[in-house]
């Protein structure tokens, strides 16, 4: 079997032949240079999950949310609602029994 490939100057692509079949290779489109950064992104994100409880929520049409950009949390009740949103961004215990070690802060 005969297999030859040339070079085209004019393009930078190459035609190889292989028997009667003819194939043209060519280059990467720009856009195709690099994966997407959006392939696998979701569209939206939804909790069933009451994250003051613990516990799964069912039937959430008739359950208190909140919507935080493409994420949805459901909650049991407005009281889990209102401690979800009462709760501080980095330290959720606002009084310690002893004095804090640096270890405390380590990976948070």
């Amino acid at each position: 079997m005969d297999r030859s490939t040339k070079t085209d100057t004019k393009q930078g692509a190459s035609i190889g032949s292989s028997g009667s079949q003819l194939f043209h290779t060519s280059d990467f489109m720009d856009r195709d240079k690099e994966q997407s950064r959006r392939l696998h992104e979701p569209i939206s994100i939804t909790s069933h999950t009451d994250p003051i409880t613990g516990n799964d929520v069912k039937g959430e049409v008739h359950h208190p949310y909140v919507i935080d950009g493409i994420l949805t949390v459901y909650f049991e009740s407005e009281k889990t609602r209102s401690d979800y949103l009462n709760t501080p961004f980095n330290h959720p215990v606002t009084k310690l029994s002893n004095e804090p070690s640096p270890e405390d802060d380590r990976g948070g």
